[in-house]
């Protein structure tokens, strides 16, 4: 089992290298909506990307807590969220070089899309179900470690 420190560097590491993620957003008293959506971590925050008028960017608009899942059952990332801002993607070109450069393709190019800054929360990383205690690297948006 990896203590909490090396939890947090597997779980930086994962978020460094980019890569695609599941996105659970929901109106406030309704139902769950689950999308795919790339992401790029700047270090601070996931910035995702999706159709402005996607069930996912409205959910957002009315409710900013979001979950985000990335990795399998056996090695799992689970970031709890909030969205702390929005920008149509032709309106944010230091988020679009960003993400460019890590994702390999530029959002601009979409007609329509946003650009959506999630803030974590909380984020738990385990690999089976050996690891489900212990599983908190960040609480309240601070580090445990």
């Amino acid at each position: 089992m990896r203590d909490t420190e090396t939890r947090k560097k597997d779980v930086l590491a994962a978020l460094e290298k980019q890569g695609r993620y599941w996105l659970a957003t929901a109106p406030i008293g309704g139902r769950p909506h689950i999308i795919a959506v790339s992401g790029w971590w700047d270090g601070h925050e996931l910035v995702v990307t999706t159709l402005g008028t996607s069930v996912s960017a409205r959910n957002m608009a009315m409710n900013p807590l979001v979950t985000v899942a990335g990795g399998d059952p056996s090695d799992a990332i689970v970031i709890q969220a909030q969205m702390i801002d929005s920008v149509a993607v032709e309106d944010g070109a230091d988020l679009a070089s960003g993400f460019k450069k890590a994702m390999g393709w530029d959002p601009r190019e979409m007609d329509g899309w946003m650009f959506f800054r999630l803030r974590p929360t909380r984020i738990q990383a385990f690999r089976g179900y050996d690891e489900i205690e212990n599983r908190d690297v960040m609480i309240r948006s601070r580090w445990v470690i």
